[in-house]
């Protein structure tokens, strides 16, 4: 089997002159270890990254606090060489390993720490993943609370437009019975002017019982307790977050010991993945003077100060990252590869090519989808299920998709059973919610999309899926087309299989709802940069966990989130996902919140497990993990059974191609947070202590 494919793969080899790539050792001598990482990294800024191309690399480069133990994946001690928990799981203290060092010379301290994440937290750094730390205290009054504040008090901002509406509707004659307005124009009031955005889990009880009128007429009382309201939570934000200011990094929340030995974390509540995040590269630290020195570009080159196990050593941009070994790391003596070549490639044939080749030693699932019957019977050919979901994100902002209707009919309009089996036939699972399977205890809500006839229900689906269109106001016209509807562009990045689904769905939009669809590919870094402006329609996305944990794919879609770029918020959602957080705030308000589940029993039996826990911590814990697990499961319910701000559409088969000689590379032994073992599901491989017949031939081993 492996002669036949080199037999077919010889063909692809013309593709290397077609993109004029010059990899051969003929050039230069080739490293240790190559791998193909599928695109060029937007940033190699650990702050603003967000992508798995820029993690490989900066998990290589940077160490945070804990790193990924290459086998398990769990954390273990790296720039800090161990840590206190107290406070019940709310408290960290790091002690900074003696010896770490920057590439500089400079020693790694907790300041360090103290600076990349208030820097990450800090408004002006507008990082996407800046959410992350809202579970630290004062973290999210930090990042967000001041353009709150702006947005309420300035000249024309919230409060200000508010009292003129009001002052509009009384000298109005036009008024509706027993009210001052209609509370649909109150909604469109919230709506205009984006005020849910800026009262995100609004505390004062006057102005949230308002946000979630929409029927009936507000009185001139609502009207001033809704003025009161946004008041109130214009002052409490302000305040919070001038403590954030005064207090964030100095001796609150995050801050570090005079000598720079110790880190103290404060958290809102205890947060089962927090080690997690700290060997997650959004928190790793960066070099305060390198940075403020280059605040744009400090990450190329010719400036780039790092404290991982290797180290920059030149970046070819649309062709390569050469990384060396580190020897001043404080682990130097474990690193096998002296060389790493991190090949830019987004053609699959040319990537495949390589690899057959000898070019390249990994392959990370980037080949032709066709041949993949022939690649999973070769020895070193390796695949599983993944943590991993790939969707369409919505921009709920423009006309038409703005409607839930419009966008639950565009969600069940196509088989992803056809994706999966007849069009991609890579193994992945289609599915019709956005957590992955793979986290113990967690079950996911049913779905609007039914997958158990998932082709033999379209015809029925389509029917469901007219109905809601014309209802939404978007009849078909003698063309049969939808009328009033504009074409939606669907957004992918350069890759044949994310281009073969959009042009799939883009056809079945049309055929099935009268819709114009049409498949657009931009370069990595424009379709990134798309998303972030939602300068798009509908746009293919990707996510994989960060965590076994249902909050990594469900705290994206907070309202105003820094990766959520799809313009949705839902209220409720944001009050479910913030009570998951910290159970304690639901157990405090669950009178209130209870009568809003769609599975109220289900949840007042875990409650009910919580009372008759009693002083029995371990049953009161298993009845805690159940709750937040059920809070997640009635958010991610908002997600696919009503509001569609993204489509699922299938979780991924992780799989690729990994050189019979490298040692060190797991797939198939990932320690869970339960103590269990699994597969690699998000086929993450750090090269920390990889080895390859030229790197041990090199060290005589």
């Amino acid at each position: 089997m492996v002669k036949n494919l080199l037999a077919v793969g010889s063909v692809f080899v013309v593709a290397l002159l077609l993109v004029g790539l010059t990899f051969s050792s003929t050039v230069e001598e080739r490293a240790d270890y190559v791998l193909i990482n599928n695109t060029e990294p937007k940033t190699l800024d650990p702050g603003l990254a967000t992508g798995q191309p820029e993690g490989r690399i900066l998990e290589a480069i940077f160490e945070g606090l804990t790193y990924r133990d290459p086998e398990t994946l769990e954390p273990t001690r790296g720039a800090a060489i161990k840590w206190d928990v107290l406070d019940e799981g709310r408290k960290y203290v790091f002690h900074m390993r003696e010896g770490a060092k920057w590439t500089n010379g400079d020693p790694v301290t907790a300041h360090d720490f103290v600076y990349a994440w208030k820097r990450f937290l800090a408004p002006e750094t507008a990082a996407e993943y800046a959410y992350l730390l809202h579970i630290v205290r004062h973290g999210e009054a930090f990042n967000t609370f001041k353009g709150q504040v702006e947005a309420l008090r300035k000249d024309d901002g919230i409060i200000a437009k508010w009292k003129a509406r009001v002052d509009a509707a009384k000298a109005s004659g036009d008024r509706p019975e027993k009210g001052l307005m209609e509370a649909k124009a109150w909604q469109a009031f919230l709506d205009e002017n984006k005020v849910r955005d800026n009262v995100i889990r609004a505390k004062d009880e006057g102005l949230r019982g308002l946000l979630a009128r929409v029927d009936g007429a507000l009185t001139e009382a609502d009207c001033a307790t809704a003025l009161a309201g946004l008041e109130a939570e214009a002052a409490r934000r302000d305040q919070e977050h001038k403590d954030a200011v005064e207090h964030l990094g100095v001796d609150e929340g995050i801050w570090a010991s005079e000598d720079g030995t110790k880190l103290h974390i404060e958290l809102k509540a205890f947060t089962p993945y927090f080690l997690h995040l700290t060997c997650f590269y959004p928190l790793f630290p960066v070099h305060p003077p390198t940075v403020e020195a280059n605040p744009e570009n400090w990450f190329m080159p010719d400036t780039i100060v790092t404290n991982g196990p290797f180290k920059m050593d030149r970046w070819v941009v649309n062709q390569k990252i050469r990384l060396r070994r580190n020897a001043d790391h404080w682990d130097a003596d474990k690193v096998e590869l002296e060389t790493v070549d991190v090949l830019a490639i987004e053609n699959r044939t040319t990537s495949l090519n390589l690899y057959l080749t000898g070019e390249a030693d990994w392959l990370p699932s980037a080949y032709p989808p066709e041949l993949i019957d022939v690649l999973k019977d070769r020895d070193d050919f390796y695949g599983n299920q993944g943590f991993i979901v790939y969707y369409y994100r919505i921009n709920t902002t423009v006309k038409g998709l703005s409607d839930k209707r419009v966008r639950q009919a565009l969600a069940i309009s196509f088989s992803r059973d056809v994706i999966c089996n007849e069009i991609l036939r890579k193994g992945d699972r289609p599915t019709s919610v956005f957590v992955p399977p793979g986290v113990p205890g967690y079950e996911p809500p049913d779905s609007l999309i039914d997958l158990d006839n998932d082709k033999n229900n379209l015809e029925a689906n389509v029917a469901i899926a007219n109905k809601l269109l014309d209802e939404a106001g978007f009849p078909k016209g003698a063309n049969g087309l939808r009328t009033g509807f504009d074409k939606i562009d669907i957004l992918h990045n350069t890759d044949e299989g994310h281009k073969k689904v959009a042009e799939y769905i883009a056809q079945q939009w049309e055929k099935n709802l009268g819709i114009e669809a049409v498949a657009i590919n931009k370069e990595w870094q424009a379709y990134i940069e798309s998303q972030r402006k939602l300068d798009y329609r509908v746009s293919r996305a990707g996510w994989i966990g960060d965590y076994l944990d249902p909050n990594t794919f469900l705290d994206m879609w907070l309202t105003k989130g820094g990766n959520n770029q799809t313009g949705w918020g839902n209220p409720f959602y944001d009050q479910l996902i913030e009570m998951a957080g910290d159970v304690r705030i639901f157990l405090r308000d669950k009178e209130t919140v209870l009568p809003k589940l769609r599975e109220p029993d289900r949840m007042k039996g875990f409650l009910e497990a919580y009372d008759a826990a009693g002083g029995d911590s371990g049953r009161k814990l298993d009845a805690i993990s159940k709750i937040r697990f059920h809070l997640f499961r009635e958010a991610e319910a908002i997600l696919v059974q009503e509001e569609f701000p993204v489509i699922p559409i299938y979780s991924y088969q992780v799989s690729g191609l990994i050189r019979g000689d490298v040692q060190g590379f797991y797939f198939d032994k990932v320690k869970r947070l339960d103590g269990s073992y699994g597969p690699n599901l998000k086929d993450i491989h750090p090269f920390r202590y990889v080895s390859t017949a030229r790197s041990r031939a090199r060290k005589g081993k």
